[in-house]
């Protein structure tokens, strides 16, 4: 394999999800799934037919080999994946609360994941590189992950690679403050592409309409802002101007998680294939609703020919 080998560079941290569903006692079973954000960014876009590989740590254990077994299946290249024999890999429970919302468990204190650092990421190859993808997560985890993350886009900028940034902000992982800063510095010098959800827009103190929202943010620089709005669809702007994109039905929603990765992926897919702005809306959302028919954040991740034919029937 040459070295010329990317379009999309994931960084951050893989999971290991387990679901919950009540059994007769109300007490829950769990499914065992493979996610993390930009995991699930990194598979969606191997699916839908563009070269992806990932940067991280990943521990030595049985969680890490059915992580390695999936990018393995899924042609996510994994030369820049350090193994870390001192520390695990992450994890977490997915439950829903009496409102039917996500409650989230996270057990990623002191992972592999987070002892990434500047150091790593110096002994990798960026020749090639289209897109750098990461997101506050990403940041977060760590203050190594953090530096990382900014060498990485900083060198990006260097190259002229364009960088996308979800923000995803948890706050099990940092304080509303801490997150605004630090993403606010990174839309304003560093990002090419954000992408964001109303909730994620509210702690920045952004308010309005959802396409006053997105041109706001393109104005502090980035050249394209996708702003997700779950069951609503998605506004994306770029320099051909800003458009809403109704979300598709789908016939069984099984779960949810991961479809806002899933856009972010499709988005970084119509930004690498030149999309038109309606196109690319409309693919995004595509992908996305499709995610939403599979328990976990990458069970119903969609080949490139289901979308078309997704599409076509959705006309």
């Amino acid at each position: 394999m040459s070295d010329n080998y990317n379009e999309v560079m994931c960084f951050g941290e893989p999971l290991i999800g387990f679901f919950a569903k009540e059994d007769s006692h109300g007490l829950p079973l769990f499914k065992m799934a493979i996610g993390g954000d930009t995991s699930n960014v990194a598979l969606g876009v191997a699916k839908l037919g563009h070269s992806a590989s990932y940067v991280t740590r990943l521990g030595s254990d049985y969680f890490a080999e059915k992580i390695r077994e999936l990018w393995k299946k899924e042609n996510v290249d994994t030369r820049n994946v350090i193994q870390d024999e001192n520390h695990q890999t992450g994890i977490y429970f997915a439950f829903y609360d009496s409102q039917g919302n996500h409650q989230f468990i996270y057990k990623r204190r002191n992972s592999a994941a987070a002892h990434y650092s500047t150091k790593d990421a110096k002994e990798v190859s960026l020749e090639g590189l289209k897109i750098f993808h990461l997101s506050g997560i990403s940041q977060a985890i760590s203050k190594s992950c953090m530096e990382a993350s900014f060498y990485f886009m900083k060198r990006c900028r260097e190259l002229n690679i364009f960088v996308s940034y979800d923000l995803n902000y948890r706050n099990q992982l940092w304080s509303k403050e801490y997150f605004k800063s630090v993403a606010y510095y990174t839309i304003k010098n560093l990002a090419n592409l954000v992408s964001m959800n109303i909730s994620e827009a509210k702690v920045l103190g952004l308010s309005g309409e959802p396409e006053k929202i997105v041109e706001d943010v393109m104005s502090m620089g980035p050249e394209i802002v996708a702003l997700k709005l779950g069951k609503e669809g998605c506004v994306i702007g770029s320099p051909e101007g800003i458009e809403y994109g109704k979300a598709f039905e789908v016939g069984n929603t099984v779960e949810t998680t991961g479809a806002g990765d899933s856009l972010t992926a499709a988005v970084i897919v119509g930004i690498l294939e030149k999309m038109k702005l309606s196109q690319l809306t409309r693919f995004a959302n595509a992908v996305a609703a499709m995610v939403c028919s599979a328990i976990g954040s990458t069970s119903g991740q969609p080949a490139r020919e289901e979308v078309e034919i997704f599409l076509e029937k959705n006309h």
